[in-house]
């Protein structure tokens, strides 16, 4: 694993300078550049410190140098790091799937890994795999939209046979147990169309609250239903132990 890569990525994602974060570490400025190159490594009490700056845990500091998303599995799905093997899978739902992520131009193999390239580089939406055929059914993430540190916009995106509120229910509480719990996630919201019954259902099951609707917020000037939960109302059975202990 290479810490400095994730301290680099983490305070540059943030817009944080080395200055500042020495000076909230109490640190010299040469200090951090030298973790950020690997010159050396912070000593492991800083570690917790880190993860408390950048909201996340010491498992996620330590993770995202290695570009390696945890496997997280619940009672049908796993979700878990991109490997070049899933570009023939995305490639398909993508021609066969007709509202599946339309806005991504994914016409060709060669565009499917450019994705998942860029995905797997910004640690931010992860492939879905059914547990039974260990093949990629959807796309799920938790997005940074510079917001602040722990407010991220929640996507799931399944292939038309599986798009249903069982299974996209599932894929909600499989990321947002993993973002509360590993990413120091405080607020999760999402929205959908106000015609989009499966979506509208898994987020009633999943627990969001219903915030209000965004008139022509759609990239096809149509309206959309915004949604959100936060940390200390997540309840934990919501999570993926709830689908593993059925």
């Amino acid at each position: 694993m290479d810490i400095g890569a994730s301290i680099k990525k983490l305070r540059i994602k943030n817009g944080i300078t080395q200055h500042q974060l020495a000076e909230y570490l109490n640190v010299s400025m040469q200090t951090i550049s030298r973790w950020e190159t690997s010159a050396t490594y912070p000593d492991i009490v800083m570690l917790p410190i880190l993860a408390k700056y950048f909201r996340v845990t010491v498992d996620y500091l330590l993770n995202i140098g290695g570009n390696i998303m945890k496997t997280i599995e619940s009672k049908r799905l796993i979700i878990r790091e991109w490997n070049e093997n899933d570009a023939g899978d995305l490639f398909e739902i993508r021609q066969k799937s007709n509202r599946f992520m339309h806005y991504v131009k994914i016409s060709t193999i060669n565009e499917s890994l450019d994705c998942i390239k860029i995905w797997k580089e910004y640690q931010e939406m992860y492939p879905v795999i059914l547990k039974e055929t260990g093949r990629l059914i959807g796309v799920v993430g938790l997005v940074d939209i510079d917001r602040y540190k722990g407010y991220r916009e929640l996507e799931v995106h399944l292939c038309d046979k599986y798009n249903n509120a069982d299974y996209v229910t599932e894929a909600h509480k499989l990321i947002l147990d993993y973002g509360f719990n590993e990413m120091g996630l405080s607020v999760a919201f999402a929205y959908c169309a106000c015609d989009d019954e499966t979506a509208k259902q898994a987020m009633i099951n999943t627990g969001f609250v219903y915030e209000g609707t965004l008139r022509k917020f759609g990239r096809d000037k149509s309206d959309r239903m915004r949604y959100s939960v936060i940390k200390e109302e997540y309840r934990p059975e919501y999570g993926r132990e709830a689908f593993i202990k059925k």
